[in-house]
């Protein structure tokens, strides 16, 4: 969020860009693969563990994206991304998740979510909110974006204002990261070789995921599943995608720029926002919210625009446990506020207003310091 003016620019000049969901150069960590499976998973389980493994991506359609202005030592070609998948795993660790644990496809196939980071973090800054959806039974695949990552800030050094701009801007390229990585799952989950991840064939069910993303991430999950604006693909990028998501959780976000409205078919919906975000600020969410027409949206009252979603304050415990049912309910029907509403412990924290019912958010118009220091995880 530290450079939406620059974004909106820069996303207002753009011309015709292309679809990200093409072919690819991959080379991964992992390579064991697992027999297919025909058993369906309508509702998540508990995992009795948590795994991880990585995989190395790389997008060489020519015109998967237009790179903007990437950031000092950024790749203005083809996108290539390390990619973590948090799995349910058989290990009984009691300290987190495993590096390589052996995944549980006895409770298998899972529905997916792929997870967009915000600016300067790493899908790991996110470890209590990724844990707690592998426990509920779902795979979470989650890139990490090129320039935007806390590894490529830390290597700019002592960056100035403008540098990490640059760097943000990179944004206007996530959405068809995502888009990308969406195909290399559905591969994987079909066991194609191709996607270095063949292993997820009977882990993951296919054509069964939701989209979720932080802050920018949550700009381009919003980005690629709602943007109508004239000048972008993001709309056929998502068109061409061979299935649609079953969810789409915003946390702390809002719109890049243009015209936003619900696609056909639209999938189940989900905000999560606090009334006193001075990155964020409420009113962003609002309009993003008002423009795709609504869904359910969580209020937290006095929550930073980190903490609940690293596992710090009071509220982090019902964004993990609330999102985790809302993800549940989706991927096995219509999500109701009766399967959420319970969720809302402690009391006091949090409101869950229903899509019949608009949020009511104060305005909130903090200074430019108090803005740039809101927008950090450090």
């Amino acid at each position: 969020m530290l450079a939406a003016a620059l974004v909106i620019a820069v996303i207002v000049g753009l011309v015709t860009l292309g679809s990200g969901n093409n072919s690819a150069n991959t080379t991964t960590t992992t390579s064991t693969t697992r027999p297919h499976t025909t058993t369906t998973a309508t509702t998540a389980t508990t995992a009795s563990g948590i795994g991880i493994k990585t995989v190395t991506w790389t997008d060489t359609n020519a015109s998967a994206a237009l790179v903007v202005n990437p950031a000092p030592g950024g790749y203005a070609g083809r996108r290539t991304f390390v990619t973590e998948i948090w799995y349910p795993s058989t290990n009984k660790s009691k300290t987190g998740a495993v590096l390589g644990a052996k995944p549980d496809y006895r409770g298998g196939p899972y529905p997916v979510i792929v997870f967009a980071h915000g600016f300067d973090t790493l899908p790991s800054t996110y470890t209590p909110l990724l844990s707690a959806w592998v426990k509920a039974g779902f795979v979470v695949v989650a890139p990490r974006f090129p320039d935007e990552n806390a590894n490529e800030i830390s290597s700019l050094g002592n960056a100035t204002t403008a540098q990490l701009e640059t760097a943000e801007s990179d944004v206007i390229n996530e959405p068809y990261d995502i888009a990308y990585v969406v195909s290399e799952v559905e591969a994987g989950a079909t066991g194609a070789a191709s996607s270095g991840v063949a292993w997820l064939n009977g882990l993951v069910e296919p054509g069964k995921y939701a989209l979720a993303g932080h802050s920018d991430g949550a700009q381009a999950v919003a980005a690629l599943v709602y943007s109508q604006a004239s000048g972008q693909e993001y709309a056929t990028t998502y068109g061409a995608l061979a299935t649609h998501p079953f969810a789409v959780i915003i946390l702390s976000g809002s719109e890049l720029s243009g015209v936003y409205a619900a696609p056909a078919s639209a999938p189940a919906l989900l905000f999560v926002q606090s009334a006193v975000d001075e990155c964020n600020v409420p009113e962003n969410a609002a309009t993003l919210f008002h423009a795709i027409g609504g869904g359910f949206f969580l209020k937290l009252l006095e929550a930073s625009h980190f903490g609940p979603y690293i596992g710090k304050g009071r509220a982090a415990g019902i964004v993990e446990n609330l999102t985790a049912a809302f993800l549940k309910a989706a991927a096995s029907g219509t999500p109701t506020a009766s399967q959420l509403s319970p969720f809302l412990t402690p009391p006091g924290v949090a409101v869950l207003y229903p899509p019949s019912t608009p949020p009511v958010l104060a305005t909130l118009s903090p200074s430019t310091a108090e803005s740039q220091a809101a927008c950090s995880a450090r």
